[in-house]
């Protein structure tokens, strides 16, 4: 259960810096292993050998880190992925006019 508590308060980080992870679950994955891998560079390798091989990394599966999206976004709704798309500031007003 640390564990789970570590990758949530790491994709809290990521979501918090960089929006573009909200609606992206692949790029979070990428951002994640870049900034908590000591040596590791995802980039650099091939998608196969970070699926495969995650656990020789040190690392967490994409499953995993998807999972704590999840929860990080119920906890934090202005994290979630319909929140970056409301960033412009505009507001819209629904009008329901029932007749009778």
């Amino acid at each position: 259960m640390k564990t789970m508590k570590t990758v949530e308060s790491r994709v809290l980080q990521i979501l918090r810096d960089c929006p573009e992870t909200r609606n992206e679950d692949m790029l979070l994955f990428y951002r994640y292993y870049n900034r908590f891998a000591d040596y590791l560079r995802a980039g650099e390798l091939p998608l196969e050998d970070l699926a495969y091989n995650y656990k020789a990394y040190g690392l967490p599966c994409f499953e995993s880190i998807r999972r704590a999206r999840q929860r990080v976004q119920s906890l934090f709704p202005e994290l979630s992925r319909n929140s970056s798309n409301e960033q412009d500031g505009s507001v819209v007003i629904v009008i329901n006019i029932n007749g009778g």
